[in-house]
Order: C-alpha cells, then structure tokens, then sequence
C-alpha cells in the first residue's frame, strides 16, 4: 500500500479527538500561524470538548482565523453548515464577525459533493473546505512527520527516525551515552546554535569526539522544532539501501521540516541530500561531526548552501565533574576528579569509564585509553576474545567484503577464520546495529562497520595497547587503496585516544613505514608524509627538499598575482607550512618555504594557498602575538633584497594582503587532526605591529616594477568612505600609521591626484585622533587640488576638495586636464576621471568656443592612451562654430588613424545634420582603414535623400573591413526594426549583407543571438544555407554546440527557410561518423513549450518516417531526446517505436539518459526508478498485437538491466562510492 493510501486510510477511521489534534498542527503548518487556540480539545489529551470553534488563532493585524473540525460519517450537509453558521454567530464565539478573516471546515467525509460545497460556502466568501483528500495529499507530500507522528504511517523506508526513537535508541546502545538527560554547563552555547539555526538554513556543528555535539544539536532542533512548529526527523546514521528514496520521498516536497544530520561525515549519501535542501526552501538542516573530518564535510556542504559552523569547545574538567555527581550519582571525589581531569573534555569518555568503577580501584587510569578501557572491556564482556579479534579487523578496515582479494577478508582467513564463521559473527552484530551487512546481486556479503565509539577503541587496542597488528604494516599494506584505510585509523587513535604513549606509537611506526613509503608513486609518498609531518620533521624536511632541487625552476608571479583560486595540492608547500608552526623546526621549515617560492616549482595556486589566508596564519590562534607571521614577512622581503626574485615579490603581495584582511582561514590541532575555520582577528596592539610590519616588508618594492601594486595597496588599507573616519576605524588606523611615519616619503611620491587623497586621508585619520597632521600637502600643485575635486564633484566619496568646471578660470581648468588624463589611466578613477575630462572640455568649449578645437584637439593628441570623446564639448562646438570647421581643426592636429571613435562622432554629426556629397564620400574614404565606423542604425538617416547608399556603404565596407568589430553594422537582433532594414535596403542585392554577417559572426560569433538576422538572410538568398553549412564546420566545438543549440530554435518557428536549415544541419549529423556529438544539440530539449507544440511532433514524425529504415539514424534520434523531461521522452521512443514496426531500432535505441542517469546532488537510484517508471509508460503506450511482442521483450531486459544497476548502486554506497 502506498503512503498516501495508507494515510487515507487512517483518515477514514480516525476519531474526532484525535483528528482535532492531527487539525491544529495540520492547519498551523499549512497557513504559518504565529499562534492557535484549542477550545475544543482537552489539554494533553485526544478528547474533545465543547467549544465555537474548535480552534482559532489572532493575526497580527488583531484579526481571527476559525477552524471547525468534524468526523461525521452520516449528513455531512447539516453538520458544515452548522459549523459554518455557529462561527458567524458572535452570540456562541463572542466576536465580530467583521474581525474574522477566514473560516476552515476540516472533515473527514471521501468524495463530498460539489452541491454540498458549494452551498456551504455561498454562506460567506471567507469559508474554506479542507477534506480528507487534500489533508492526505498534504500529509503525504508537505507534512510526512506528521503524519508519522499522530497517525502512526511510516516515514518512507526508514532512513529518517523521529527524536523519541532517537532517544530511545541511545538508551539501548551500548556504545552510546544517553541523550535523555539533560543538557548542562552549555547554556551560551545552546543560545548561539538555536539562534544559528533561526537564522540559516544549514548549521555545522563541530568538535572532538565526546565534546555533546549530539546532544546540544538534538535539544537545539527541539527547542526549534516547538517554538515553531516544525517537525524534527533524524537521519539514521547507520547505512540504508533506501536512502536516497527517502531522500526523494519525505524531503523534496515536504515543508517546515528541521533535519539532524548526525555524524553527517560518514553520509553517503551527502550530495543529493544537500541538493533536495538547496531546492526546497523550507528546510532547515543540522549537521554534527569529528572535528577530524570537518574539513572535508564543510567542502561539500559550502559547493551547496550556505551555512554557519559552530565549534563546540570541550567541557571543562570541573564541569564534568560536576555532571557525573549530578547526573550520574558518582559519589567518589577523588574518582570523579582523576577522570575528569584524563578525560582532556570528552565527556562521552568519562561517562562510560566513571560508572563501571565507581566502587574499584582506578589508580591505574593513566590516560584516556583506560577510560575507554574499562566500559568497552564491561560492554564486550558477552563476545569471546577470538569474536573481538575479528571486529578488531573489520574495524581497522572499515568495511570487509567476503570475496577474495579483499584486504580484511584475506587478513582474516590468514588468521583462522572461516566463510561461515565471518558471516554467523556479521549477522550477530548486524542484530545488535554495531554493523550493517549487505549482500550484491552476486551473492557477495559485505560488512560495514556503523559502531564509531566502538570503532575507534578496536583500533586504538588493536595496534597501539595490544600489538595484535603492526600500524606500520596495514600503513604499507592498504597506502594504494582508495581512501587509504590507514589514515582513517590514525585519525582516531590520536583524537580519541590521544596520548603521549599513543603518539609516540605511532611516530615510531610512521617512521619504520616510511622507508619503503618514500620510494613508492609520489601522490602515495606526498599523501603520508603530508599527513605525518608533525610525527617525522626531519625526513619530512628533507623529502621535501629534495623533491625542490630535482624540480624545474619557473617564474610564476604574474600568474601568483593574477589568479584567485588557491590548491592546497603541493607537498613542499604543506610541509614548509605546517612545519613552520613547530618551535623546534619553524627556522628550517621557513628557509625551506622560501626557497620553494624563489625556484617556483609550484603551482600558483598552491602558492596563493600557502600565502593566503589558509596558510598565511599560525595554526595556534590562542597566541597573544604574531611572531611566526613577522618572521615570514621578514624573510620574503630578505631574500627579495638579496635574488631580487620576481616570485618572491609576488608572494610577498599575496602574503601581505591576507596579513592586513586579518582573516585566517586554517587551524591545526594536535597531532595529525586538523579542524579549518574562518577567525577575523580582534585588533590590537600585536594587530597593528603586524600590519606594519608588512608595509616595511612592501616597501622593499616600492621602487620596483611593483612599486605601483604595492602603493596601491598602501593607499587603500588608509582610504575611508564619507568626510570623515569613524572614530574606531581612525584609532586603529593611526596605531598602524604611527608606527611607519618615515615610510611616508616611499609611498608618497608623486604629484597626483592619488597621492594627494591619500595625503588628505591621512591627515583626516590623525585629526580625528587629535593628533598634528603628519603631510604637509605643499608639494602638490594647484592642479592635483584642481583635479580630484573636479572628480569628487558628483561621488559619494565626499572628500575635500569638491568643486565644478563652472567654478574655476580657463587656465587652472586646461591645468587640471593634465591630471585627469593621467588619472585615466589608472582603472580605479578611469570612470570619474573621465566624467570630468568631459564637464572640464565642455565649459572651455562655452568659454572659448573660438579655441577650444585647438585645446581639445591638444589634449586628445597627448594624451598617454585614448581618452573619452567629448561629446558635448563636440555638440556645443558644432553649433556654434560649424562642424566643417570643427572637423577641419581637429583633423589638422589628430591622426584620424589614432582616434577613430573621434571622427565618427563628427561623421554623426554631419549625418544628424544633413550630409552633403562630400561628406558622404569622405565617410565612404574612411572605410579604407579597415575599421568599422557607422552603424545601420545610423545610416538610415542618409538613405531619404540618398537612396542606395546604404548598400554602397555595405559594399565597400565588405571589401575593406579587417577588424572583428564588424557586428555593430547590424545592431541589434533584438530589434525588429533593425531586421527589417536588411529586408528593406539589400533585397535587391543581399550579396554586401550576407558577407557582413559572416564577418561579423567570425568576430563575434554571438551576436545574432536569437538568429534573427540569420532567418532575414535565408529570406533573401538562397544560397545562404550552404555557405552557413561551411561556417558551421569551420567553428572550434565549443562554438559550433553553442550555435546549434540556437538553431534548435527553428523546430518551432513557422518559416519553411529556417526549418530548411535545421533540416540540413540534422541530416548532415545523422550521417556524419562523428554526429552523434552534435545530434543532441540541434533538438530543443529543455525547452518544454517546443516540446509540448505541434509543429514539433509534426517534424520529428517526419524526420523519423524519413529514417525509419536507417536504425543507426533512430539510435541518434533517441539518444538526442535522451535528456528531455519524461513525458517528452516517454512518447518520442513510443513514436519511433509504434512506427519501426519491423523492430529495426530494437537493440539500438537509446531508453536511457544520456546524463548518468542522475547525479550525486539529485539522486542516482531515483533516477534509475524513474527509468524503469519511463520503460513500464513505454510498453503500455505501444499498440497491441503480435508485431510489438519482440519490442515488449526488448523493453523488459532493458529494464532488468536497470534493477541491477540500481543494485551496484547500492553496494557503491555501500562502500562509500569507492
């Protein structure tokens, strides 16, 4: 029975008061209610009570929502319009019925009548009917939990579990401690993830084992769930073969639901969960795991949503002393203290270890091994010591498959066991959740570990306590499998049972490993030593030299500098990095990381991610000072000074930057644990040393070929919005300042307008310090002055000083153009700047319109690059002195070569006006150098009075035209008025037309985007198909696909030339060898009101009649509808096959998606059940009789092939999609 009928079904036999209480959430949930009111329910009970109405809720406007609920079975009629009637009667509810907005009636009565409907709410416009069908439909769809919770339907498969079962479960496991009891000394911490959830739609939750991630999450997602009304379901950590149904199931749809996602690391199926929580709005979801594995889980959580990570701190010794007095009745005080105290804040830990000794001897606990210990010892007490043996191997592996060749199978018949003595222990453990066991369609049984707590203390007793496997060994033994085994088990012998006896274990193992490791494939060399680093310095130094020396030198700063993306993927660079951190190696470890950055063996992204806030930063974030990044930036700028090294002067940029953002991005932990987080630094004194140093560090540069990105860098750290600093921002500042005033000459240089804000800056910072400005501004002349208050004249900047062209004499304002030129070319003021080149050029031209030709024509001519033509000064001009003369005065001393967007402008000018011949052939003249100049749009003017020049223009243009500029002739595709000129103006000859268009798609191959122009061409000359065609083959594949997936367009456009085409571009990919790349393209599959046309299926019914005997056409055809929605593809395969009644296509159609069948965001099992749903419409749209029996056969293996696909999915799962 499916969920929904299931539902239905409770529905029907449902009494009143229990569907009065199933009303009031359903109602609550479905309208957002702040708040409701049940009269007619008994409090804490499922018993009704008298009351109009049953339930009512107060808007925010003081306005009422009333609600009525009935179970009745028999005259339906009567008892709605009672109800309705009894809610409008104010002398039963005591309100006005003016102040009542709506008017529910929930019932319970299947198939009620429209009549009765329909009467019942022509009693006011306000009433609305809710009944069981749209109650179930909801239920099943929205409100699955809630479902679950007051009728009792399942929820999906199982994946999801309710927090009563949750809770429940911990009681019974062994392994776990129980969340029933309350959540204590974590107060500011529970405050800040409930508001965190408030307000985000994912939260992280992180720390080290035992620190109550789950608990603070679970009691956090409660108080959320009651405060709001959401339901609150719970991802089963334990793997399910079912999950991403469930996934599909109870998320995508479902509405007001809150998801725990406990040890969200191990989940996997983590992509299409994140991606149904991406698509639909309203959930929320909370993630807990290992600080171990945060940075991984974050990784994939931040490429979908959102979020907000919380690190739970562990508890401190005194607070879970104090828990296992209170809570757990732990009355030894010396007891209590000694495991507090070993515990190092893993309360989890000290729960399990302080009841089973309570009343023994405990002197022998040393560390938090024995902790472990003692409760495991106590849990395990019903497993014989060769069972522990063989759950010690499925530990330390993770996951076991009964099959040869597999490592923990082969390891334990090697040890004695036999098949049937693995899978009677498996099936015994299976029972008891500590594993999950899964059997392929090949009959292989696989073993997955689900037990963590458990897990981790098997391999902390198994290699470090009880030598029953050397660590060295497995290392070298699983180091070339997928997702190396042996980092795993390291990661929690040193977060869990971390020690120095536990350290030194594996430092000494590490190091008999590593002898043969260094001397194996690279990636597996890079990856151990990368992550025992901290366990082996010396040989970590040394292989990383090494791999240095033997490498290429390169120089990579401009891409350093250039690029944004960081990789953390360099074995010299992580070591150098992280081996700086260390007292003891941090002088080596730096010569070494600067030696790496000199030679450049690296990538750029990998020095970015070493010099970047990820690695910039010591990992110890508790230090007070910065002494470690001081002692980086001190050894760039040395080693510059003496190689002169352009990549050291790039790191040293990129270094600095991530110093003065004050962002650091990566912590590490003890050991080989490493936690990421992102931490802006509070500023202090230590802070402001710190940026200081740096800009000692840069000044190194300053009289470099980065002398301008390093001033830039100065000017913007000290720039400020608006007059004035706020006062925080200006104390700050001025400690930074302060400590640099004899670097001042260095940075400020020049007589600019730059220089001259950031003097003005400056000065401001210390007045608003009440300190004596530091720069005098004397050696700026009246110009810069002149000059950036022209360009602050309209900002929001708001500096002194502010000035308009109107307000200065000529002179300073021909001064100040100077400047501005020179502004022009820096980016950052390219805008403003040349705003008031324009105003400036504009006043001289009113002022002085006799000479101001000659002062633009000046400036235009000297300036440095090509700055903004002056429009207006142009106008002005040629009003008042006459455009001829303009032109001819600024010809006289402009290179028309050098400036043609200038003489263009005057070319408009004379069109606006009214050319006469001589102008019209000098236009015409231009066109000799090549360039594009005038525009369609700006020809039409002419045409009236001088017919056919258009096309004359066209014509030469298409003989002399040499740059990609070409597509502004035609102007916008968009513009029908623009289409219609080529119509209008080359229909007698489309020849200069057609050749522009080809020139202008090899410049600009988009332009035409909606192909508008193209179909005008197709219209006018018929030879345009074939010369498209040879374009087309021309292109590179990106552009050729993204041309014809345009041209699909033409499936649905009522014109015989443009579908002409598109018919020639199909033939020629069903025929061409490589085809089947680009069939796909030419069919408009996403667009789903092509699809849903008629003229579409009246031209895919053609072409496939066309190709009903050529089956190699058909597969084409298929796998190009491959990736339409379902209905689409549903009836084109049921097309081709109704029509290939001789079975021609059977065996080399398409069925399937050509896109994987789903994706790790969306689902892969989903998808392949949707395939099977698509095969099953198929066979039954297919005619009857005997002819189609083999295209039935067909369709059913295909489908076999799925299920066994489906199959294989689940066993990768399984296995973590190894």
């Amino acid at each position: 029975m499916s969920q929904i009928n299931q539902i239905q079904e409770e529905l029907r036999q449902i009494e009143g008061g229990r569907f009065q209480t199933l009303a009031n959430q359903y109602l609550y949930r479905r309208y957002s209610l702040n708040n409701i009111i049940e009269l007619g329910s008994q409090c804490g009970t499922d018993k009704t009570t008298t009351g109009v109405p049953d339930m009512y809720s107060v808007g925010e406007n003081g306005h009422y929502l009333f609600a009525a609920y009935t179970t009745s079975k028999s005259d339906i009629r009567n008892k709605l319009l009672n109800d309705a009637k009894d809610c409008l009667d104010r002398s039963k509810t005591g309100i006005n019925p003016q102040l009542i907005d709506r008017i529910i009636l929930c019932h319970t009565y299947f198939r009620l009548s429209p009549l009765v409907l329909e009467e019942v709410r022509a009693i006011d416009p306000r009433i609305e009917i809710i009944g069981p069908e749209t109650i179930a439909s909801d239920l099943d769809g929205k409100y699955p939990a809630l479902a679950h919770t007051v009728l009792g339907v399942p929820l999906g498969k199982g994946s999801f579990i309710a927090p009563d079962r949750f809770i429940e479960r911990s009681l019974n496991d062994r392994f776990s401690t129980d969340l029933s009891k309350l959540l204590m000394h974590r107060d500011s911490e529970f405050s800040v993830i409930v508001e965190s959830i408030e307000q985000n739609k994912a939260v992280v939750i992180q720390g080290q084992s035992g620190s109550g991630k789950t608990k603070i999450a679970l009691d956090a997602c409660l108080s959320f769930s009651k405060r709001h009304h959401w339901d609150l379901l719970i991802l089963d950590s334990r793997y399910s073969s079912h999950l991403d149904d469930d996934i599909e199931l109870i998320l995508s749809e479902s509405e007001n639901i809150i998801l725990l996602v406990d040890d969200a690391n191990g989940n996997l199926s983590l992509e299409h969960l994140l991606g149904i929580c991406l698509e639909n709005k309203k959930l929320k979801i909370v993630l807990t795991c290992r600080k171990m594995h945060r940075s991984e889980l974050t990784a994939k959580i931040g490429s979908y949503l959102n979020f907000r990570e919380i690190e739970l701190e562990p508890l401190a010794a005194e607070n879970i002393e104090a828990i296992l007095e209170t809570e757990y009745n732990i009355k030894n005080i010396a007891l209590r203290e000694r495991v507090s105290a070993i515990a190092n804040g893993n309360l989890r830990l000290a729960i399990m270890a302080a009841s089973p000794i309570a009343d023994g001897n405990f002197e022998a606990i040393q560390e938090p091994y024995d902790l472990l210990n003692i409760y495991m010892n106590s849990a395990l007490a019903g497993y014989s010591s060769r069972e522990q043996r063989l759950a010690e191997n499925l530990a330390i592996y993770d996951c076991c498959d009964l099959i040869e060749g597999d490592p923990c199978y082969e390891e334990l018949l090697g040890l004695g066991y036999d098949d049937a003595e693995i899978r009677d222990f498996a099936s015994r453990l299976n029972d008891q959740e500590i594993v999950t066991i899964l059997t392929s369609a090949d009959g292989v049984l696989a073993i997955r570990m689900e037990e963590q707590n458990l897990r981790d203390f098997l391999i902390c007793r198994h290699f470090a306590k009880e030598g029953n496997g050397s660590f060295a060994d497995f290392i070298l033994h699983t180091a070339e499998m997928p997702n190396a085994p042996y980092l795993k088990a390291a990661k929690s012998m040193a977060e869990v049972c971390g020690s120095a006896s536990v350290y030194d274990y594996l430092r000494r193992e590490c190091e008999k490993a590593w002898d043969e490791i260094k001397n194996r494939d690279a990636r597996i060399a890079d990856q151990f030593i990368v992550t025992f680093n901290q366990f082996l310095p010396i040989q970590a130094l040394a292989f990383a030299s090494n791999r240095i020396e033997n490498a290429d030198c390169a120089d990579v700063s401009e891409e350093i500098l250039g690029m944004n993306s960081t990789s953390d993927g360099s074995m010299p660079l992580q070591i150098s990095v992280s081996l700086m951190n260390s007292s003891e190696y941090s002088q080596t470890a730096s010569e070494l990381f600067v030696k790496c950055v000199e030679r450049g063996t690296e990538r750029a992204a990998e020095y970015n991610w070493a010099c970047g806030p990820d690695g910039a930063f010591a990992y110890d974030l508790d230090r007070t000072g910065f002494d470690l990044e001081n002692s980086k930036l001190d050894a760039l700028a040395q080693k510059y000074q003496q190689s002169h090294s352009r990549n050291v002067a790039a790191c040293l940029i990129v270094l600095t930057s991530s110093y003065l953002s004050s962002r650091a991005q990566r912590v590490c932990q003890n050991g080989i644990t490493y936690t990421y987080n992102t931490l802006t630094f509070n500023f202090t004194s230590e802070l402001a040393e710190l940026h200081a140093h740096c800009f000692r560090a840069l000044s190194v540069l300053v009289e470099t070929e980065f002398s301008r990105q390093v001033k830039s860098t100065f000017r913007q750290h000290f720039s400020f919005y608006g007059k004035e600093p706020e006062a925080e921002y200006a104390e700050n500042m001025y400690s930074v300042l302060s400590r640099i005033e004899e670097l001042f000459p260095k940075y400020i240089t020049e007589d600019s307008t730059i220089d001259l804000l950031c003097s003005l800056s400056i000065n401001q910072i210390y007045e608003t310090c009440a300190q004596n400005p530091p720069l005098s501004l004397d050696g700026f002349r009246q110009s810069a002055f002149d000059a950036l208050g022209l360009e602050n004249s309209e900002s929001l900047v708001e500096k002194e000083p502010r000035i308009s062209a109107e307000e200065l004499p000529l002179e300073r304002l021909t001064e100040a153009l100077g400047k501005l030129a020179e502004d022009y070319e820096i980016s950052d003021k390219e805008w403003e700047s040349g705003r008031a080149i324009g105003k400036v050029l504009l006043e001289i031209a009113k002022r002085t319109p006799d000479t101001a030709s000659s002062i633009i024509a000046r400036n235009i001519a000297s300036s440095p690059s090509t700055i903004p033509v002056p429009y207006e000064a142009l106008d002005h001009l040629a009003e008042t002195i006459g455009r001829k003369v303009l032109r001819n005065e600024l010809g006289a001393v402009i290179d028309v070569s050098d400036h043609p967007a200038l003489f263009d402008y005057l070319d408009l000018l004379a069109i606006k006006n009214g050319p006469d011949k001589e102008e019209l052939d000098e236009i015409l003249a231009r066109l000799d150098d090549g360039r594009t100049h005038l525009c369609l749009e700006d020809l039409e003017i002419v045409e009236p009075k001088h017919p056919g020049y258009i096309l004359k223009y066209a014509s030469w243009l298409s003989e002399h035209i040499h740059n990609d500029g070409v597509w502004r002739f035609f102007g916008n595709c968009g513009d029908e008025k623009r289409v219609s000129a080529l119509d209008s103006y080359f229909e007698s000859n489309p020849s200069p037309a057609v050749n522009l268009y080809f020139l202008a798609l090899e410049g600009y191959p988009t332009f035409d985007y909606n192909l508008a122009f193209l179909r005008c061409l197709l219209r006018l000359d018929s030879s345009m198909i074939d010369r498209f065609l040879e374009y087309v083959a021309n292109l590179d594949y990106r552009q050729r696909h993204d041309l014809l997936r345009r041209i699909s367009s033409f499936w649905t456009v009522q014109d015989d030339h443009a579908w002409n085409l598109l018919k020639a571009m199909i033939d020629e990919a069903l025929s061409e060898p490589l085809g089947r790349l680009e069939i796909a393209v030419l069919f408009p599959v996403h667009d789903a009101n092509a699809l849903s046309s008629d003229i579409f299926w009246e031209r895919l019914e053609y072409t496939i009649r066309e190709r009903i005997a050529d089956a190699n056409s058909l597969d084409r055809i298929s796998w190009a509808l491959s990736d339409c929605n379902d209905e689409t593809r549903i009836r084109a395969i049921t097309l081709i096959l109704t029509l290939d009644k001789d079975g021609i296509s059977i065996n080399h159609l398409d069925l399937r998606r050509s896109s994987m069948s789903g994706s790790p965001e969306k689902g892969f099992i989903p998808a392949k059940l949707k395939e099977i749903e698509a095969i099953d419409s198929i066979a039954a749209q297919l005619p009857a009789g005997v002819a189609y029996l083999k295209h039935r056969e067909w369709l059913s293996k295909v489908k076999s092939s799925i299920e066994r696909d489906i199959e294989d999915e689940k066993w990768r799962l399984f296995h973590g999609r190894q």
